[in-house]
């Protein structure tokens, strides 16, 4: 069964957090977290529809320049979503350079700010020079992005500042069955994107396809769709080690396909990470295990590991699959 996202993080996990997911027979792709992107290719930034920050330490947030020098000739708008501050942020970003000679570019940016129980949406376009315009406030229930084929939700955390983490998720999967395919004489061709999204939006079953020069109703061709269990990407990150943050991760990530999750101490140095408001590897499988993700992808390591024998990944997939441990908790 092909996967409706492919996913990977840009960079190694002693580099900047950000993971790039790309869907399947579409040209779009959304960013989580966007630090230094430049290992992707200008076809993957033009596809990139939505981005997704946690908070805006400078690793989590500096390639925000590269995807806007990218996207400024692009007519389909970029929409960020991030916490309290974000949209204070991108409009300093945009400050910081000169736009008299755009007006004639289509680009528009569209910023979600969740603060609170608040969503508050503001733009940016090309042919006002940037300027910001506050234009909308609706209330925040955890989901900020549905559409017929996945939701996004978020959830607020703590890293001394306000910190969001995310999650993909397909509402059901459907995959062709060839053999009933072939069964009905039909061919493969572009009808069957429109048979999923019709599925997808539950359109009425009297509603007509013409295949081979022939009509069917929707409800005639169901049995060539097998829908099964749709997809969950989790992405947490820059976490403090608080009962409440750890308890509210567990519930937010549970049964993920893949949890990809901070990982950035030892438990070694546990009192490190304490100080510096991030998970340990330890901590992060338990999250893992106790969530029950089919797939823990850590990241996010702390460079003082860069040339020690022993990882935070080794550490965390021990504590996820419950292998035997040998280091401090």
């Amino acid at each position: 069964m092909k996967p409706t996202f492919i996913h990977s993080l840009v960079n190694s996990p002693f580099e900047d957090p950000s993971l790039f997911v790309r869907i399947m027979r579409e040209k779009r792709a959304f960013l989580f977290d966007i630090g230094s992107i430049h290992r992707l290719m200008p076809g993957d930034l033009q596809k990139i529809t939505d981005v997704f920050v946690t908070h805006t330490h400078i690793d989590h947030f500096i390639g925000f320049d590269t995807l806007l020098r990218a996207l400024l000739r692009r007519e389909i708008p970029l929409r960020v979503y991030g916490p309290s501050n974000i949209t204070d942020c991108v409009e300093g970003k945009l400050r910081g350079y000169t736009w008299n000679l755009i007006k004639e570019y289509p680009m528009k940016i569209e910023v979600h700010c969740i603060n609170g129980d608040k969503i508050i949406v503001s733009s940016f376009h090309a042919e006002n020079c940037f300027k910001r315009i506050d234009y909308k406030i609706s209330e925040f229930s955890g989901i900020i992005l549905r559409e017929p084929l996945f939701t996004i939700k978020a959830i607020q955390l703590d890293h001394q500042v306000p910190c969001l983490a995310f999650s993909l998720e397909e509402e059901f999967h459907i995959n062709i069955n060839k053999a009933s395919l072939k069964e009905m004489g039909l061919s493969v061709g572009p009808w069957l994107s429109e048979l999923k999204k019709a599925i997808r939006e539950h359109i009425s079953g009297d509603t007509e396809f013409l295949v081979s020069n022939r009509r069917y109703k929707l409800d005639e061709l169901k049995d060539v769709a097998n829908i099964t269990k749709g997809q969950k990407i989790s992405y947490v990150t820059d976490v403090s080690i608080t009962d409440e943050n750890i308890k509210k991760i567990i519930e937010f990530v549970h049964d993920s396909d893949t949890l990809y999750c901070e990982a950035h101490f030892m438990g070694k140095d546990r009192d490190r990470a304490l100080e510096r408001f991030h998970l340990t590897a330890k901590i992060t499988g338990r999250i893992a295990r106790e969530a029950e993700v089919k797939n823990l992808a850590v990241m996010h390591f702390s460079p003082k590991y860069r040339n020690d024998t022993g990882t935070p990944e080794d550490e965390a997939i021990r504590e996820f699959t419950g292998q035997p441990h040998h280091s401090s908790p």
